[in-house]
């Protein structure tokens, strides 16, 4: 069988993105190749380089766009890479949550506890990218101002990590109240959610905050 139908047209480029390779393909189905869109855009910025060359307030004003959305950028990257963990640190929660609330006040022992504390290890490994995580995040805390004033980076980390010891503190007991451990867990689950949420909805607010000023920047240009 011939692959002509599938293969690229001569003058076409490939996109190379880490290990990944292939066309981009925009919303409406087009092919961007983005080596070609690369060498417009340094073109481009040649061009708009020269022409600015003699007029330094519109320079400094078009700079001064382009670092809100470098740093709107940045901002996305770390709300995104929160999202994603706290979707896994969910995921890796599941399991441990659906067994403990399978159990009865009978089986609230020290065996169990051992084999809860053996299905709590993934959301270990998961609480603790997310504690690194935590440590070198840099752009989210700047979209949390409140009043002028910068607020402290969200508590996520610090939240979760006591719930995180108060957990295993209880199954590494003796004897250990089952209820006691799953309004523990429910409390885990929440805050999990609430943090999820909430990299959403920053997620969603700094695309938004991105459209705005590309609209704005671009506006009278097409």
């Amino acid at each position: 069988m011939s692959d002509t139908g599938g293969a690229p047209a001569s003058g076409d480029y490939e996109t190379q993105i880490g290990d990944v390779s292939g066309a981009v393909h925009t919303g409406r189905g087009d092919i961007i190749h983005i080596e070609k869109v690369e060498l417009a855009a340094t073109r481009a910025a040649d061009a708009l380089r020269r022409a600015l060359s003699t007029d330094e307030e519109t320079r400094e004003q078009f700079l001064g766009v382009l670092q809100q959305l470098s740093t709107l950028q940045a901002q996305l990257g770390e709300w995104k890479e929160l999202h994603h963990i706290m979707h896994e640190v969910l995921a890796a929660f599941s399991p441990f949550y659906a067994n403990l609330r399978a159990l009865n006040h009978a089986g609230a022992g020290p065996t169990n506890g051992r084999a809860l504390l053996r299905g709590w290890r993934p959301c270990q490994t998961e609480m603790d990218r997310l504690l690194d995580f935590e440590s070198s995040v840099e752009y989210i805390r700047l979209s949390l101002r409140r009043g002028g004033t910068a607020a402290s980076r969200p508590d996520w980390g610090v939240r979760i990590a006591s719930l995180r010891r108060e957990v295993e503190d209880r199954l590494r007991e003796e004897r250990w109240n089952t209820e006691g451990l799953i309004d523990l867990a429910d409390e885990f689950n929440q805050a999990c959610d609430c943090y999820l949420s909430l990299a959403d909805r920053e997620l969603r607010r700094v695309v938004e905050k991105v459209q705005r000023l590309y609209t704005s920047l671009l506006g009278g240009l097409l």
